[in-house]
């Protein structure tokens, strides 16, 4: 089992990443409390969410954030705002992007599903911003785009890549393909996130490609989701 994460923020004591697909499908809550507990983690402090595709972020920061999320019988969402030590958060995905964007203290961080429409929708900046008022306008933020699908397999028709940034499309062979990592760091930097603080895969981590490594949604109509989570000591 290969945990894809970014060595900045497990120095700041946050522990995350993005777990391949030998962990078992992360639908399975089995499968899920298992690798939280070889990480030392409690399953019980680790929460999730209903993911539709929007941009809706969860504050889970204080112990009545805590008490509000415990009390509600769904959680409609697609993100999170962490920041209360000894708990943590889970997102799924099969091709979408999970984003991981903190304070360079690491006070706060935010996980957050970006698929195409989320991406659309204004989730990464969505993102920075809710953590931009947290941390204060001179705070330094950074970033990490997990595994997801890749520019050299995320094909679409023309009603999904008029949506995008013209540098964010990509034509070849008569075929359309997007690039959901330019288009998500052009909305963090404009957010003032700068491009040398975001950090994409160091090796092949799109998740079409990858099957030894991924489950894709488009590669295999699955409804096998991979997890990302975060955790604050």
């Amino acid at each position: 089992m290969r945990i894809y994460s970014d060595e900045r923020l497990i120095n700041l004591g946050i522990v995350s990443g993005t777990v391949s697909r030998d962990m078992g499908s992360a639908r399975d809550p089995q499968n899920v409390a298992a690798v939280l507990t070889s990480l030392g983690i409690d399953p019980k402090t680790v929460f999730g969410l209903k993911q539709v595709h929007g941009t809706e972020i969860i504050d889970l920061i204080t112990d009545k954030d805590l008490e509000v999320y415990k009390s509600a019988k769904e959680h409609i969402a697609d993100g999170w705002l962490l920041g209360k030590r000894g708990c943590g958060v889970i997102i799924l995905t099969a091709d979408c992007a999970p984003l991981y964007l903190w304070d360079s203290k690491g006070s706060y961080v935010s996980l957050t599903h970006c698929g195409w429409r989320g991406v659309v929708g204004g989730m990464p900046s969505n993102a920075a911003q809710a953590l931009r008022q947290k941390v204060g306008p001179d705070a330094k933020l950074c970033a990490y785009i997990g595994p997801h699908i890749g520019k050299c397999c995320f094909e679409v028709k023309e009603d999904v890549s008029c949506q995008f940034s013209e540098s964010s499309v990509i034509r070849r062979e008569g075929k359309i393909f997007v690039d959901l990592d330019n288009e998500i760091i052009l909305q963090l930097a404009a957010a003032g996130v700068k491009r040398e603080d975001v950090k994409t895969g160091c090796r092949c981590t799109c998740t079409f490609c990858n099957k030894d490594e991924f489950f894709s949604y488009r590669r295999d109509k699955t409804k096998d989701v991979l997890m990302s989570f975060v955790y604050k000591i």
